[in-house]
């Protein structure tokens, strides 16, 4: 079997106008640089290194185990430290829109290679970002790049890169919104994704740099897709912590003792 150190694959066509590369660009088609080997052949020649993946396990944990115990004061005063949660949650429209590349990457890495062995290497992304989706205007709405960490035929779990003045403009919740990302990016998809095996719709994103909604502007922060609910993690004024989640009918509010639910224009009660 020939031994791939240093690997280039094109992909398939798709809608997206995105460079998939290190140092190519092909517009109108998927393409990605891959540094990938057998790992039998390993013996035989060079290998491709696993690059270090971000470690969010600490906020991941903090969305798992709130720390903070609310009372009726408290929990009003957790609700009102994110007053435009819904869109925080629309800013993390233009995460799932990533993964979506990110998806591409496993499906044509997996075509190009044998089920027979096992992968290891990296696959790196750069993605031009289309502006408003169903008009996209290609290479004056910023990047995003990405590193993919592949160890035993599978894409790590966790991934960082960097957004430069990434704008996506989609409708969302029958409007249309403006999503730019500025900065360095790492996210957390919950499990490994086997090449050729595609996303569960998990999330977890770090965001250290902005990210602007329409005239919104949030620094420095995160927040979690779970069973199709968008959560978002506040520090207290103590330094403990809660989690708050969007819900159909209103917002739930984690704490260490359960959950308080709050209804718009009704006082929030626990569950």
């Amino acid at each position: 079997m020939k031994k791939c150190a240093t690997c280039t694959f094109p992909g398939s066509s798709h809608h997206r106008d995105t460079a998939f590369a290190l140092q190519l660009r092909h517009v109108k088609a998927l393409w990605f640089v891959a540094y990938l080997i057998p790992l039998g052949a390993v013996a035989c020649g060079g290998t491709a290194d696993i690059p270090d993946t971000p470690n969010l396990q600490l906020l991941l944990q903090s969305y798992e185990h709130p720390t903070a115990v609310l009372d009726k004061t408290t929990v009003n005063d957790a609700l009102n430290s994110t007053p435009n949660l819904q869109e925080l949650a629309d800013g993390m429209e233009a995460a799932t829109y990533l993964m979506g590349d990110v998806g591409e990457a496993s499906d044509t890495a997996s075509t190009k290679s044998s089920s027979r062995v096992r992968i290891q290497g990296s696959v790196k992304l750069d993605i031009r970002c289309p502006g408003e989706l169903d008009a996209p205007v290609y290479g004056d709405n910023g990047s995003v790049s990405l590193t993919l960490a592949i160890a035993e035929s599978a894409i790590r779990r966790t991934f960082g890169g960097e957004a430069k003045a990434c704008v996506i403009k989609q409708q969302v919740a029958g409007r249309m919104a403006r999503i730019q990302l500025d900065g360095e990016l790492a996210f957390d998809v919950g499990r490994d994704i086997g090449l050729g095996q595609g996303w569960t719709g998990e999330l977890l994103a770090s965001l250290p740099g902005e990210l602007r909604v329409d005239e919104y502007l949030f620094k420095s922060i995160s927040g979690r897709i779970t069973q199709g609910r968008f959560q978002n993690l506040v520090e207290m004024s103590d330094g403990k912590t809660v989690v708050l989640e969007l819900g159909v009918n209103g917002i739930n509010v984690r704490d260490a003792s359960g959950v308080w639910f709050c209804a718009e224009g009704a006082p929030c009660a626990k569950q």
